[in-house]
């Protein structure tokens, strides 16, 4: 008797707050005809009964929890079958293929104006990509390439890990590092993920005018080449 008193106690109080019967009910796991004997006098403002009946023709309302999850799992689902999708597409790309598009990479990301030939990005993906356009197309050796870390000097004491970071990921030795460079400005905003910030790496190829010359034709070549249908 005094769960029930409690209950009902309960039932007006969320009543009053503008909760339907059926939702009460739910909540309280009573019957919807208890809990609209106990709220028979509770008197509900108009803003209260407008929103109750907008409620009973949301096809949701109820299942609004129950119906984000599922869409969201819906979402995550296609985000996954068309990233794999996209990775079947490509496939294995032969040294034609890894030709043309180490050309267009280094058209983007490599250096023009310089006296070598260099690249400098953050992502490590697209580092070792350019490594192997310049082993497998360029026949360049990995002890001709000369790295730099380029980070911001509030990461100066995090140099030697970033380093070698770099060095793991792309399998050049240390000793073939050069000085790194230091942003000179501080970063103002506090970022979380602090210890996930390794820079940007620069790979230049010592003695490699003349193989930047040849690099400006074949974006040239590649820029007007026609295109097959």
């Amino acid at each position: 008797m005094m769960a029930k008193s409690k209950e009902k106690l309960e039932a007006i109080k969320l009543r009053q707050s503008g909760n339907s019967i059926k939702s009460i009910a739910k909540k309280l796991s009573v019957s919807p005809g208890s809990v609209s004997v106990w709220c028979k006098d509770v008197k509900l403002s108009a803003t209260q009964l407008k929103t109750l009946e907008n409620n009973s023709h949301d096809p949701f309302y109820g299942r609004r929890l129950q119906n984000s999850i599922m869409q969201r799992k819906i979402k995550e689902d296609k985000i996954i079958r068309l990233l794999n999708l996209g990775k079947n597409e490509i496939g294995i790309i032969n040294k034609r293929e890894l030709f043309l598009v180490g050309i267009a990479l280094y058209w983007a990301e490599g250096f023009k104006k310089d006296s070598q030939v260099g690249f400098a990005n953050s992502n490590s993906d697209m580092i070792n990509l350019y490594i192997k356009w310049l082993e497998i197309c360029c026949n360049v050796k990995i002890n001709d390439l000369l790295p730099r870390v380029t980070l911001n000097i509030s990461h100066r004491h995090r140099v030697n890990k970033i380093q070698e970071y770099w060095s793991k990921v792309t399998g050049i030795s240390m000793s073939l590092f050069k000085k790194p460079f230091y942003q000179k400005s501080e970063w103002k905003k506090e970022y979380t993920n602090q210890n996930e910030y390794y820079g940007v790496l620069r790979i230049k190829v010592r003695k490699s005018l003349d193989m930047l010359r040849k690099i400006h034709g074949w974006i040239e070549g590649l820029a007007n080449a026609k295109i097959q249908h």
